[in-house]
């Protein structure tokens, strides 16, 4: 029994047009697309195959007559030969069918719609000799009276012998992956812009999705753009409402900004990219919160290093699948030495090892030309892939070994999502194959094994990147700026969050170094004017009354919200019970701190003052400068006075027992030389 596919198995242009040599029409008739077609044929006498094509550019005036000329090619066996076919380097014919289609002709669509008979074994004119089993290309020819002015290649699998349907067997599973990304939609002035462009891209990411509700589609969604659907119009709300809503939809983890870990690293920023992964995390977690984003798997577009790669498994992540642009470069070209339908592992130091899956590069070309509106229609490029799938899969039977640990990755060049009817067709086609599903990037990867050759996993080493990167530190300091800064507001402020923005999207890839500056410099002339708002008082002179005492400052908040500041007095001669004190200033109104000091002796000496932010000692606008007096340390004076007339007291007792003694020496003298005082006889 055959199946019929709206969007299925079909056509290849073979890239070569014909100009029409009649003079009987001034635009020569083409063909524009293939509608449809049987995938198979049954290999039993009397089966046919059915095709609908699309003709365009006929002359209304011209009366040349049309036929379709329908070629069959003997079977191909290696990709390499489906590939050769589709470009219009075709094997030999094995026979040829004209079919006059001037009266099956749809006037209003040009659609024609032929079944085409085969037969096995004997050669008539209007039938198609298929004799053997095997996948044969097809060509499709527009023949006008003797002129051909298009053609188009398509492969039809002739069943074997009395077989009428494909039998089931192993399954070949594959992921189709892809990226939703968009340059960083925050503005310096806070606002938030996602272009026409990008829009388009949304809208046509989630048709697709919408389209293929059973079919799983691994997406890896710009957590920043997530960001602004929530905070833009209307119409973007619905979209991420839509988003939300797609059934098919396999979030994959990635960072909030497009960053790469090597690069980072170079920087000396490994920090900045873990918050980023982080942070993306939260806000697809936040934005699609019916959807589990597993920390299994990275996307990486660009030349993978050592350094990068063990970044990412410290973090946690399991398997890097290498897109087809980076294959090109990582490990010198890792796709022409690995088998793409395994695992491979990466060398990055003496024991660290991280796997990689490889997203197959001669499909991700096929991709990527059929999402740019190809001539034939994006279901002629369907066609190739699958006829490339079925031969890859015949290759590994024919090598004896089975479908169990393999897959197959499936993504454009850049990692865009394919075009929704690509996506469409290529789904419908894949769907009439029994052996043959679309599975969950997630659960191909759990399925897939690691090469082996010789007893030995398949591995390749990894460079190193130079450190030729300059230190980011410019980011570094704004960013502590701005934590700094965000700890004065109270909870709830939107500049908090407004502020942080601009932080979580500065480290873009795709920001020149005059756009970050931009983001920077505004930013910087809000948290100025934040500071500018708390006025303190002006030149001016404290008097401590002693040695323990108070310096009292009046700070006036101008802002419209209450502010947290820290305190620090500085003085050589003064000092302070605690360094620093933390003070909320009410909005709009002045305040009277009291700190409490000591002194350190008499005189006049200078006070400085310096607001900081609470957290992250950023200082709050230009150091203020005071002077304090101390006229009279009273404790201090009343000890000195004290000691002194202890001393003079002793002075006076020890001066007035000396002169008493001296006075009685010398009475006791006076005494003995007296006359009377003779006795002697």
């Amino acid at each position: 029994m055959k199946s019929r596919m709206s969007l299925a198995f079909g056509i290849f242009l073979v890239g070569m047009i014909i100009p029409a040599q009649s003079t009987q029409a001034a635009t020569p008739e083409i063909i524009s697309s293939l509608i449809s077609q049987d995938q198979y044929v049954a290999g039993i006498e009397s089966s046919q195959i059915r095709f609908s094509v699309a003709l365009s550019g006929r002359d209304p005036t011209s009366t040349a007559s049309t036929n379709l000329v329908i070629t069959s090619y003997r079977p191909v066996h290696t990709r390499q030969e489906v590939r050769d076919a589709s470009s219009g380097k075709l094997p030999s014919t094995v026979d040829t069918v004209i079919v006059n289609v001037s009266n099956l002709r749809d006037v209003a669509t040009g659609r024609v719609d032929i079944a085409i008979p085969i037969e096995i074994g004997v050669r008539t004119k209007d039938a198609l000799q298929m004799s053997a089993s095997g996948l044969y290309p097809i060509s499709i020819g527009l023949q006008e009276d003797k002129s051909v002015t298009s053609q188009i290649v398509t492969f039809v699998e002739r069943l074997p012998q009395d077989v009428t349907s494909p039998l089931p067997s192993e399954n070949f599973e594959i992921a189709l992956i892809g990226t939703l990304d968009a340059p960083v939609s925050l503005q310096p002035d806070a606002t938030t812009q996602i272009s026409q462009s990008t829009r388009s891209v949304i809208t046509e990411a989630i048709s697709t999705l919408e389209a293929n509700p059973d079919t799983p589609i691994s997406l890896a969604i710009r957590p920043e753009l997530v960001d602004a659907l929530g905070n833009s119009t209307d119409e973007d709300t619905s979209l991420l409402t839509r988003l939300q809503n797609a059934a098919s939809l396999q979030p994959l983890p990635t960072t909030y900004v497009d960053v790469q870990p090597d690069e980072l690293l170079a920087q000396r920023s490994s920090d900045v990219f873990t918050t980023q992964l982080r942070l993306g995390e939260d806000v697809l977690a936040a934005g699609l919160p019916t959807m589990s984003i597993n920390r299994d798997s990275w996307l990486q577009t660009s030349t993978l290093f050592s350094g990068g790669a063990l970044l990412l498994r410290n973090l946690g992540l399991r398997t890097a699948v290498l897109l087809s642009d980076s294959q090109k470069t990582t490990a010198n070209g890792i796709s022409v030495f690995a088998d793409s339908t395994r695992l491979v592992e990466l060398k990055l130091s003496n024991s660290d090892r991280l796997t990689a899956a490889l997203a197959d590069t001669n499909l991700s070309a096929a991709l990527t030309r059929g999402s740019d509106e190809p001539t034939g229609g994006p279901y002629l490029v369907a066609q190739q892939i699958l006829a490339e799938l079925k031969v890859l899969r015949s290759e590994i039977i024919d090598r004896d070994e089975t479908m169990s640990g393999r897959g197959v990755i499936l993504s454009t060049e850049s990692g865009a999502l394919p075009s929704t009817a690509l996506v469409n067709a290529l789904i419908d086609s894949v769907a009439g194959q029994p052996d043959m599903r679309f599975v969950s990037l997630e659960d191909l990867l759990n399925t897939m094994t690691v090469s082996i050759v010789d007893g030995l996993p398949v591995s390749f080493e990894l460079q190193a990147l130079a450190d030729s990167y300059p230190s980011e530190s410019a980011l570094r300091d704004f960013s502590d700026r701005v934590n700094g800064f965000s700890a004065m507001l109270p909870d709830g402020d939107e500049r908090r969050d407004q502020w942080q923005r601009v932080v979580n999207v500065l480290p873009a890839r795709g920001l020149i170094p005059v756009q970050r500056q931009s983001y920077i410099d505004r930013v910087d002339a809000q948290l100025a004017a934040l500071g500018a708002s708390i006025v303190t008082p002006g030149s001016t002179t404290f008097t401590l009354g002693g040695r323990d005492s108070s310096i009292r400052l009046s700070l006036r908040n101008d802002n419209d919200t209450d502010l947290l500041v820290r305190i620090r007095l500085s003085s050589s001669k003064l000092s302070l019970a605690t360094d620093e004190q933390v003070v909320t200033l009410p909005a709009g109104t002045s305040t009277l701190v009291e700190i409490p000091v000591t002194a350190k002796s008499n005189g006049r000496f200078p006070v400085t003052l310096q607001l900081l932010t609470p957290t992250g000692d950023i200082p709050i606008g230009a150091p203020a400068k005071f002077s304090a007096r101390v006229n009279a340390l009273a404790g201090l004076g009343q000890l000195f006075t004290g000691i002194a007339l202890l001393l003079l007291l002793s002075w006076w007792i020890h001066h007035l027992r000396r002169e008493h003694q001296r006075r009685q020496s010398e009475n006791d003298d006076s005494a003995d030389r007296h006359p009377s005082g003779d006795h002697s006889t």
